[in-house]
């Protein structure tokens, strides 16, 4: 009898029925302001990925107690998003500054980020442009500027774009001309009179009058 009930306890021990872990489900919630269907299906991808394989929640719900159950809950507030994660010992939220399925994917990514420390590394190697946090964790590779330089021309007519421009006029300055002084001709002059002939001392005929 002491055989055989080892036996037995051998094979109920060894039964599938023995050891096998309870499946786990995602219960999602959310206003009308979000696609239920998108949220359920973006929970399930992401839960799976990073913390345990879940199922979507049944419609017919679930019987007895002590099931495996992850709720996630999504709240608009404003252009702002906020989820809630509670399950197997976890609590976490994360959010967003964006809204729809973008923000949604955002805000649970970063609440499992906050709760698993040793998830991060994985996230944002995955998840690389999506949360701001993996900046310090993954390095990017910054893309190199090229500048360009603008000719000196271009410079000139922007700095002095919007700026009345001034005009100065120079006067020629103009030569003055010197007077013209009319001078009058001058007449010759008309011997009149009686021609006197030399005498003593005298080299020359001479007039007695002119005009």
């Amino acid at each position: 009898m002491k055989h055989l009930f080892i036996i037995f306890s051998f094979l109920l021990l060894s039964s599938p029925l023995f050891g096998k872990e309870k499946p786990c489900y995602v219960s999602v919630t959310s206003s009308d302001n979000f696609n239920q269907t998108l949220l359920s299906n973006i929970s399930i991808s992401v839960i799976s990925q990073y913390l345990k394989n879940v199922k979507p929640f049944p419609s017919s719900g679930l019987s007895g107690k002590e099931h495996c159950i992850y709720e996630v809950t999504a709240t608009l507030d404003g252009n702002k998003t906020f989820v809630t994660l509670q399950g197997n010992n976890l609590n976490s939220f994360g959010d967003a500054t964006i809204v729809g399925t973008d923000g949604f994917q955002q805000s649970l990514l970063r609440s499992i980020y906050r709760s698993q420390r040793d998830k991060r590394e994985l996230i944002c190697s995955d998840y690389p442009k999506i949360l701001e946090e993996c900046g310090g964790v993954v390095r990017k590779k910054k893309k190199k500027e090229v500048v360009k330089l603008s000719s000196p021309k271009k410079v000139q007519l922007e700095e002095t774009k919007g700026k009345p421009i001034q005009v100065t006029k120079t006067k020629k300055k103009k030569d003055k001309k010197k007077p013209v002084v009319k001078t009058k001709p001058t007449k010759r002059k008309r011997w009149k009179g009686t021609l006197f002939k030399c005498r003593v001392g005298c080299l020359y005929p001479y007039w007695d009058n002119y005009s």
